[in-house]
């Protein structure tokens, strides 16, 4: 599967206490559509992305015979603001310019707070609960012992807040970027059995 537009990909998880919601689009096209449907898929989503209330958007393209299938994430930074956003102007394009007459094989699915990580294309249920929260005290465990052990040290001098400011910053990007995405491939099996995709 090719990610296509990582427009704002970094998908921050919301400060607050208010979960995150994350939307995934899962629409087939017809092969001899695919440009006009990229065009307008463009121009869409960087309006999303102005919208208030939301924290970016990633698109990934697979090939499925005759037909292409675009799964199309989107997130918002709390229940409110996807509220917000079903009911604004921009959602009433998304929906008549992106539905191509005749094809409307779509299915769309919301997640909220940390199921977003643990979902795809080819396994759209998120997995139960406690599997998850399993994951990530698998990759929280060792990112702690290392900043402990490596970078406290080097941090020692200086002031509090900046040396938890460096480790924050480091420790989420690292699960972001690297832990989760590595441990839900290796763990794939064992997240989604072959019963619940």
């Amino acid at each position: 599967m090719d990610l296509l537009y990582p427009l704002l990909s970094s998908f921050p998880e919301s400060s607050s206490k208010i979960p995150s919601v994350t939307v995934l689009v899962n629409r087939e096209v017809p092969a001899a559509d695919e440009k006009s449907f990229l065009a307008t898929l463009k121009r869409l989503l960087e309006e999303f992305d102005r919208f208030p209330g939301t924290s970016g958007s990633a698109v990934f393209r697979r090939e499925e015979g005759s037909a292409v299938e675009f799964s199309i994430l989107k997130r918002f930074a709390s229940e409110a603001d996807h509220e917000a956003w079903l009911a604004s102007p921009g959602f009433a394009r998304w929906r008549t310019e992106v539905t191509l007459a005749g094809h409307a094989n779509d299915q769309v699915i919301r997640y909220a707070g940390m199921e977003s990580f643990f979902v795809s294309a080819k396994a759209p249920a998120a997995p139960p609960t406690w599997k998850m929260a399993l994951l990530l005290l698998l990759a929280v465990y060792p990112t702690s012992l290392a900043v402990s052990h490596w970078l406290a040290p080097a941090l020692a001098n200086l002031p509090l807040f900046a040396g938890a400011l460096v480790t924050s910053v480091l420790m989420v990007l690292s699960m972001t970027y690297v832990l989760v995405p590595v441990l839900t491939k290796l763990f794939d099996a064992w997240l989604h059995p072959a019963g619940s995709r």
